[in-house]
């Protein structure tokens, strides 16, 4: 049986020497750290990619290939999202109070149904297919709170074959009953999760305490040592995203030098930890972030809604290039990357920066698996590595079409769609070259 197919059409993704610091800025620069390929062919054997290249190349290498004709639609490295909330949708879109009174009136009472086996199936099926219609092929997520529901999250993504890295969400105080387990009970389930699933097909483990009003001195501990029993777990947590929630993590945590110093001082910053917003940074947290080789996870379309606060990006690139993007679906309103890289941009202009087009995209891909260490297996169309890629219709709309008629640079393209894509220009979405989603079925 052959197991191979082609797909035809324009070809987009960044070479493995491309970084933050020698991406192109412009059309006229020639540092040549991207593929754009016009009428190009991917050829993807058993799941992982097989080859690349014009289609002028390969055409007569295709005689016993099935071929699938994409026209001039864009193929692509699936989306990379690094910070979301896989138990919020049905609170999406709740009126923008300030983060500690939204977690209150609406964040803990809508992760509630996740109590009930039915209404959790329903709720990360609807999530997962939904993520899976914006184009995004991989994601760093927090998970339930409760064991069988994170038992049945973790099932779910691998009946799927989603790369994921994710885990139960931590919280032993400040939070109601309904959603406060004892500091045992959360470790115990974390243990549970971390035997049956960590490292099994395409799934990780990431230890996850919500962020430190959560999570007691006894949590951190345990979290602590979950590290140290298993040195390739990856943590995330949130960090300096709301000016009111630092003035309480330094009541709770009065020893502390600063909130990352919190996570810091209980083992949790390393090169694979995930810190969600890092709006409200120090100098001193951002070269601790530095040092340690964590990683930042921008989350401007959560920031804007919920009003915390401008990232700065220039700043922080000046300490570290591990920077990401990430949704915050629950506080960001949408699970669309192109969203995503839109608000980055505009929060940049805000703050009186340029976030070139290419940067932008990098962040969400190939930037993305290079800073989580996943850039072997996931990212770009090197020979060998897994087939989670992405078709996108730039004609989708009438506008679309109708604005890019004479777009020929990759740049102008791509900056196109940023600013006017969403879910409905992806056409397909693959996994391990397996079909997830197309748009008209």
């Amino acid at each position: 049986m052959n197991n191979t197919t082609a797909y035809r059409g324009n070809i987009f993704y960044f070479n493995d020497t491309a970084s933050l610091e020698n991406l192109p800025k412009h059309k006229n620069d020639t540092s040549n750290q991207y593929v754009y390929i016009e009428d190009g062919i991917l050829i993807v054997k058993n799941g992982k990619i097989d080859g690349v290249g014009s289609y002028a190349t390969y055409k007569d290498k295709l005689s016993d290939i099935k071929v699938e004709n994409c026209g001039t639609k864009l193929i692509t490295p699936g989306f990379i999202d690094t910070h979301q909330h896989s138990t919020q949708s049905s609170i999406v879109a709740a009126y923008g109070e300030k983060l500690l009174e939204w977690l209150e009136d609406y964040v803990f009472p809508g992760e509630r149904i996740y109590a009930d086996h039915d209404c959790a199936l329903k709720d990360m099926t609807f999530f997962l297919d939904h993520l899976l219609r914006n184009g995004t092929t991989t994601a760093v997520s927090y998970g339930p709170l409760f064991y069988d529901a994170s038992d049945l999250f973790f099932a779910e993504l691998n009946k799927r074959n989603m790369r994921f890295i994710t885990g139960n969400i931590l919280m032993d105080i400040n939070a109601p009953a309904t959603l406060k387990l004892s500091t045992q009970e959360n470790y115990d389930i974390s243990k549970k999760l971390i035997d049956k699933w960590h490292n099994k097909g395409r799934l990780s483990y990431c230890i996850s305490p919500r962020f430190a009003l959560a999570t007691s001195e006894a949590m951190m501990e345990l979290c602590g040592e979950l590290k140290k029993a298993h040195p390739d777990l990856y943590i995330q947590t949130h960090l300096n995203e709301n000016t009111n929630e630092v003035k309480e993590v330094k009541k709770l945590y009065p020893w502390s030098k600063n909130y990352l110093d919190v996570y810091d001082h209980f083992g949790l910053i390393t090169d694979k930890t995930v810190l969600g917003h890092c709006i409200h940074m120090l100098d001193e947290e951002l070269a601790q972030i530095r040092d340690s080789g964590a990683i930042v996870s921008w989350c401007p379309i959560s920031n804007n809604f919920l009003g915390s606060g401008l990232f700065n990006y220039e700043r922080t690139l000046k300490f570290t290039d591990k920077i990401t993007l990430g949704t915050d679906w629950g506080g960001g309103n949408s699970l669309s990357m192109f969203a995503v890289m839109d608000d980055a941009y505009k929060v940049s202009m805000l703050n009186n920066q340029k976030l070139p087009s290419m940067h932008r995209w990098f962040l969400a891909t190939y930037g993305a698996a290079k800073t989580l260490q996943i850039d072997s297996k996931v990212g770009n169309f090197d020979k060998g590595k897994e087939a989670d890629f992405i078709i996108i219709d730039p004609d989708a709309s009438p506008f679309l079409k109708y604005r890019r008629r004479g777009v020929e640079d990759i740049f102008e393209l791509l900056f196109i769609l940023m600013t006017l894509g969403d879910e409905k220009i992806i056409n397909s979405t693959y996994i391990m070259g397996e079909c997830a989603y197309r748009a008209d079925k």
